[in-house]
C-alpha cells in the first residue's frame, strides 16, 4: 500500500480530541474540517461542516479528504445511542466519502472491547466485551475492517482524563462513594495530551496499521488511585469495598511506542497532580 500523504483531514466529531488535533496539525497547513450537528459557530477554530452522522442526506457533498479521524460519541449511554453513532453514523459516513481518495481512517475505539483479566492485555489479546458499549465498538471495528481493509487504523484508548474531564473530582467529593478495594480491580488511564499525540501520530506515520492500545505506563488498583487523589485534595478517602469481585485489566502500550509515541504523562498520578495544581 502506498505511503499515505496528508492532503485533507475530516474529523467526524468536533469535540476535545478533534479540537486539539486540529491545533496540533494546523502548522502543516493541511485543509481540515469537522462535522458538527449544530450550525452555531465553533470556538475551537476548526472549519465546520453542518452535518449529522445519523442523517445520510446531511452528508452530501463532503470534501474529498485523504484522512478521517472518527471521534464521534453517543449522545446517550444506551444500546440505541451507541448504534446511532457506531452503526448508522459510520455507515452513512462511509457511503458519503470518496473511498478511492481516502488513504487512512483512524477510528477511536475503547479498551472496553476487552473483558476483565488477570493477565496483561495488548492488541493480540482476545476481545470479549462485558457490556453493550464494548460490543458496539467491536462490531464497528469489524464492519470498518470489511469496508476499508488496510486503510483502517484502530486505536483503543483506556480511560481518558484531562483538565476538561473532571467527573472523577465530583465523585470523589461526594460523601459515601465506594471504590472496589479487592485485588484485580485495575484502573487504566491516559492523559488527553497523550491521546492527541497518539491520534496525530496514527494519522501521519507511514507505517501505522492495524490496532493500537492507547494507555499510559502505570495501571493502578482503583483503591490506590482514588485514595491518592483524595490525599492530593486533602479530603477523606473513598469508602472501601474489600469484597468486590475482580473486574479489572492491565493494559500494555508497546505497539504504539514502537511508532515513536512516548507519553508525556506516563504516570497516572503525576498527570492528575498536574491538573489539580492548575485548578
Amino acid at each position: 500500500m502506498p505511503t499515505p500523504s496528508l492532503s485533507g483531514i475530516l474529523y467526524a466529531g468536533a469535540g476535545d480530541i478533534a479540537k486539539r488535533c486540529y491545533q496540533h496539525l494546523h502548522p502543516l497547513a493541511i485543509p481540515q474540517w469537522a462535522l458538527r450537528r449544530s450550525p452555531t459557530p465553533n470556538d475551537n477554530g476548526i472549519p465546520a461542516i453542518h452535518a449529522d452522522l445519523t442523517q445520510a442526506s446531511s452528508l452530501q457533498n463532503l470534501p474529498t479528504v485523504s484522512h478521517v479521524l472518527y471521534t464521534a460519541t453517543p449522545s446517550e449511554r444506551s444500546t440505541a445511542g451507541y448504534a446511532a453513532i457506531y452503526e448508522t453514523g459510520l455507515n452513512n459516513l462511509l457511503n458519503a466519502l470518496d473511498l478511492d481518495a481516502l488513504q487512512r481512517f483512524v477510528f477511536v475505539s475503547s479498551t472496553a472491547v476487552y473483558s476483565a483479566s488477570e493477565a496483561w492485555l495488548d492488541e493480540s489479546s482476545p476481545t470479549h466485551p462485558a457490556q453493550f458499549n464494548g460490543q458496539a465498538l467491536l462490531d464497528a471495528e469489524t464492519r470498518l475492517r470489511e469496508r476499508l481493509g488496510d486503510k483502517l487504523v484502530i486505536v483503543r484508548f483506556s480511560g481518558i482524563y484531562g483538565p476538561e474531564r473532571l467527573q472523577w473530582l465530583q465523585r470523589l467529593r461526594k460523601p459515601g462513594w465506594v471504590v472496589p478495594a479487592s485485588a484485580g480491580n485495575w484502573a487504566n488511564r491516559i492523559h488527553i495530551d497523550d491521546v492527541v499525540q497518539a491520534c496525530c501520530a496514527l494519522l501521519q506515520h507511514p507505517e501505522a496499521h492495524g490496532i493500537y492500545v492507547g494507555t499510559d505506563d502505570t495501571p493502578l488498583e482503583q483503591i490506590e488511585l482514588y485514595t491518592q487523589l483524595a490525599e492530593f485534595l486533602g479530603i477523606a478517602p473513598p469508602l472501601r469495598d474489600d469484597k468486590a469481585p475482580a473486574q479489572g485489566k492491565r493494559l500494555q502500550n508497546q505497539r504504539l511506542k514502537q511508532l515513536g509515541w512516548t507519553p508525556k504523562w506516563p504516570n497516572t498520578l503525576a498527570g492528575y497532580q498536574a491538573i489539580l495544581r492548575a485548578l
